[in-house]
């Protein structure tokens, strides 16, 4: 439990006592701003509330403790310990009410997030006669064929090679324009996608 005090002009002061350290917040707010400065004494133990004080010298906190009277200078943000007590002849109380928790500690919780359902597969992309599969790597537009596995050649194209260690007439090898297929010099047709060779 703490005490909090309004001064004015959009500046409060919390204070509490935590063991035998007495911690001291001074918020505050603006439009489009908010500031806050906290600082901790050791003062020991409380015996009374504190008390808050409009005097001649700026705000102070007076507290009664187990050590004794402490005096608290507030100047805007900054907070000091005074070394002795001050004149608080003709000071001004102000208002000190008992708080649950420290003003802005209630934050709202977030909620859980939830994990994200599982994509599903893209279906191959087309664009007017072209069809694109991601799965095989495959483009296809027209009679065109683009793959990017290889293609495994036929048996009956197989390298071949004589005793001589040389290369028979049967292993020169073209490719169709059309699809990138390998083909045997006379075929007049590709015999994947029929395109008419040369």
């Amino acid at each position: 439990m703490g005490y909090l005090c309004d001064l004015g002009s959009g500046q409060t002061v919390y204070l509490e006592n935590v063991q035998h350290q007495t911690l001291v917040t001074v918020a505050s707010s603006y439009p489009g701003q908010q500031q806050q400065s906290s600082s901790g004494f050791q003062t020991g133990s409380w015996t009374a509330p504190p008390e808050v004080l409009r005097s001649t010298i700026g705000l102070v906190v007076k507290l009664y403790t187990d050590q004794g009277e402490w005096f608290i200078s507030i100047q805007g943000s900054r907070l000091s310990v005074l070394n002795e007590a001050p004149s608080l002849a003709e000071a001004q109380p102000l208002q000190v009410q008992s708080v649950a928790h420290k003003p802005g500690d209630s934050r709202p919780t977030m909620p859980s997030i939830q994990p994200m359902p599982l994509m599903t597969p893209m279906p191959p992309m087309t664009m007017g006669n072209m069809q694109m599969d991601r799965n095989t790597m495959s483009m296809q537009m027209g009679s065109m064929h683009m793959s990017m596995n290889p293609i495994a050649p036929s048996a009956s194209k197989a390298s071949q090679t004589n005793t001589a260690g040389s290369h028979t007439a049967d292993e020169q090898r073209n490719f169709c324009s059309q699809c990138g297929t390998a083909i045997t010099p006379g075929d007049r047709f590709c015999a994947h996608c029929g395109h008419q060779l040369g």
